[in-house]
This record gives C-alpha cells, sequence and structure tokens, in this order.
C-alpha cells in the first residue's frame, strides 16, 4: 500500500450503521462498540471519522482503552485548524463575560458544552484550573495556557490532574502551576459571601459552580426558617442559607477536612451569626437514621428547608437500578426530616439518572413517606455550564424544588 493509500484509509472506521449521531445529531461522543477499525495516529491527536463506506463525517480525539472511544471536535471533513482550541476557548470566554454572573468564580470552559470535549476550566479570582480529560487535550496545554492568559484575566494557572482519567488517557502532567505560584487556594465571593476554595486538594477543581444558582434559590427560601444541609461539603448552601436570614443551618458532611473548611469559610465572614451554624461530621445516611416521629405531633426536631445534593450515584447507565433504589430511600428519610410545609431542594449530578427517571425518584419518595407534595421548580447548573443540544448527557445535573404537606 503506497503513502496516498495509507492516508485515504487512516482514522477512525464505524461499523454500518453506527454513524448517523454523529452525522446527523452531532452527538460528540463514539462508543467503543460503534468502532470497526482504527489505523494511524492513535497517540492523541486529531483523527479523522469515517463512516462504513469510507466517507469522513468528522474530526476527533481516540481513546483506545475507554468506553467513549472518540470524542468529536469537528462534523466537517475538513481537518480542524491548528488553532481551533484557542478560537473555541475565546468564544466560551467572551459568552461568560456577557452573563455578568455575582461571583468572582465562574467556569470558563465546559467542555463538550463549550466544544471543547475533554476540557474544564474554572477561574477562581485570579487563578484558572485547567482539567484535562483525555491525552489530545493535554497535547494543547502550550496554547491553553497562552489563551487564558490573554483572554482569561488570570496570571495564575494550575492545572488539577483527575486520576481517573490520566489512567484511562496515559496523561503525563502532574497537578501544579503551569503559571505563577502560590498555595493552592484562592478566597473567592459569591454574591455577598465569601469562600476558600482549596483546588489543589479539594473535589474536582475544589468548588460546586454548577449550584451557584441553586444556592441563590435556596437562600431566597430561607429567612427565618431552620435548613438541613445534607453532603456539605465545604458549606456554601448553609452560608448562603444564613446569609438569606436562616437562624438554624445544620450541615451533615462526612470528610474531617471539609468541616474545617467550612468552620474557616464562617471565619472569613463576620457579619454572618457564628452560632445559627451546626456542623455535623458524619455519613448522611448514619445522620438520617432512625428518623423522628413525624406523627406525633411535634415538629421541634423537623427543618422547614432541606437540601440533599449526595454524590453521583451512577455514573454508568449498568449502575442506575442501585442508584434508583439509593435516591429513594435517601429522599424519604429526607421527607421524613421535613417540617409540614417545608421546602426540599433535591438533587442528582448521576449521569446516567436523566430527568424523567429523577422526577420518579422524588414522586416515588414522596409517596413511600406519605407526603402530598407539590413540584415548585426545576433546577438547573448555572448558565456558565452550557450544555450542547446534541449531547443531552452533558446535563448531569438535575434538581427539583418540593413543597411538602
Amino acid at each position: 500500500m503506497s503513502s496516498s493509500d495509507a492516508a485515504e484509509n487512516q482514522g477512525v472506521v464505524l461499523k454500518p450503521g453506527r454513524s448517523a449521531p454523529v452525522s446527523k445529531r452531532r452527538h460528540p461522543w463514539i462508543y467503543s462498540q460503534a468502532v470497526a477499525e482504527v489505523s494511524a495516529g492513535t497517540g492523541g491527536g486529531l483523527l479523522p471519522v469515517r463512516s462504513a463506506d469510507g466517507k469522513v463525517i468528522g474530526w476527533g480525539f481516540y481513546t483506545p482503552d475507554s468506553l467513549i472511544a472518540v470524542r468529536m471536535v469537528s462534523f466537517s471533513p475538513e481537518k480542524p485548524a491548528d488553532d481551533w482550541i484557542m478560537e473555541r476557548i475565546r468564544s466560551a470566554i467572551s459568552l461568560r463575560e456577557s452573563l455578568a454572573l455575582d461571583s468572582t468564580a465562574v467556569r470558563l470552559v465546559n467542555a463538550e458544552g463549550d466544544f471543547i470535549p475533554g476540557l474544564v476550566v474554572d477561574r477562581y479570582g485570579d487563578t484558572a484550573v485547567v482539567s484535562a480529560h483525555v491525552k489530545g487535550i493535554e497535547a494543547q496545554l502550550g496554547r491553553i495556557v497562552a489563551c487564558l492568559r490573554e483572554k482569561g484575566g488570570t496570571p495564575r494557572i494550575f492545572l488539577k490532574r483527575d486520576e481517573h482519567f490520566a489512567r484511562v488517557e496515559k496523561l503525563a502532567f502532574p497537578t501544579g502551576y503551569l503559571s505563577g505560584e502560590g498555595d493552592g487556594t484562592s478566597i473567592i465571593r459569591e454574591g455577598r459571601v465569601r469562600f476558600l476554595v482549596d483546588f489543589a486538594r479539594g473535589q474536582k477543581t475544589g468548588f460546586y459552580l454548577d449550584q451557584r444558582r441553586n444556592r441563590s434559590i435556596i437562600a431566597g427560601s430561607c429567612a427565618g426558617k431552620r435548613v438541613l444541609n445534607l453532603f456539605s461539603y465545604t458549606g456554601a448552601v448553609a452560608l448562603q442559607a444564613v446569609a438569606g436570614g436562616a437562624v438554624r443551618a445544620v450541615s451533615v458532611e462526612s470528610s474531617p477536612r471539609a468541616v474545617e473548611m467550612s468552620k474557616g469559610n464562617v471565619k472569613l465572614n463576620p457579619d454572618l451569626p457564628e452560632g445559627a451554624f451546626e456542623w455535623v461530621q458524619k455519613d448522611a445516611f448514619v445522620f438520617l437514621e432512625p428518623s423522628p416521629d413525624t406523627h406525633s405531633g411535634d415538629s421541634s426536631g423537623l427543618y422547614d428547608v432541606l437540601v440533599a445534593d449526595p454524590p453521583p450515584f451512577a455514573r454508568r447507565r449498568a449502575e442506575l437500578e442501585g442508584a434508583i433504589r439509593g435516591y429513594i430511600g435517601l429522599f424519604q428519610l429526607c421527607f421524613a426530616h421535613l417540617a409540614p410545609r417545608g421546602l426540599a431542594f433535591l438533587f442528582s449530578c448521576s449521569g446516567a439518572v436523566d430527568r424523567e427517571t429523577f422526577l420518579h425518584v422524588v414522586t416515588e419518595a414522596a409517596l413511600r413517606s406519605g407526603r402530598s407534595i407539590r413540584l415548585l421548580r426545576e433546577l438547573h447548573a448555572d448558565a456558565d455550564h452550557p450544555v450542547a443540544a446534541g449531547h443531552p448527557e452533558g446535563e448531569y445535573l438535575k434538581g427539583w424544588m418540593v413543597h411538602a404537606e
């Protein structure tokens, strides 16, 4: 075979009948079972993606050891320009500038939601925290840093290595500063409340920016109320609740380090009454059992507002059945701790749990608890976490604001 013949046939070839999600729906993921063969260039660079008849339908990053075999960058037969990633980062930053978010922390790049698969960038004050999830993105770190220094307003740039993706993708770069230096933390402001973010050692990039708008909604419902904040991490919901007028905010978190950071965040906000906070280092399920007797007529041990934002129960479809049972059990316990006419804010960040399934979970938990509920508001990630129209899986965060009689 000549070199020209090899060039004609290199790349990822899909099985017959498996190209429609890419070519017609612009879905950015191609699963391994849809791939017929791969030839040349498996080192992380962009490869052409071909239908079974050999026609190029786009370009993407190929990962041989991942269930998601290809992450699409382009849906055109033409190879993207060398500076494609810089143009898309500039576009993503421009979008965030138009959102006028009341915070010094923002998600600048949301992977597939900004048409840059495998790249997440969160800005915390003067530091951009970069997380690369595919080998091809790691190879672009030089361009990413240059673009963030040019447009992101962040002289310090920190790479946060995700060990799961590092193992699957065989990533080489360790956690650490790519530009500037520091101690791996930043102090941010969200509304009137200040937080210390430990992006070097914290979960994900250190703070759950996706819940910003939901924290504001919760705070607006807390004046004069008793609040239970489950899976509280570093206390963002509790601080916003007290800033919104809550008389008591009980936060439950299993990590001792997160609890200590929560207490430190209270110190950063001396205008908030320290006595309004209670921090409980305990597993949330253990805390909720045994539930109070809701039929006794005594609601003194119940809460007016309850927030449950657990870690993901299902990362893959194979885990869905167990996740549904887990969510129903958790939320049933939550309703048992909610005062009559109380508000519950219930969330799932499991990508395998779609919105229809999550609504079933919430209503089934209410039925099993014997509570009559009103669905007041469907909750989403904030606007700096966009979802590509062809990628519904990108809408991982789901929630409901619920009123319970």
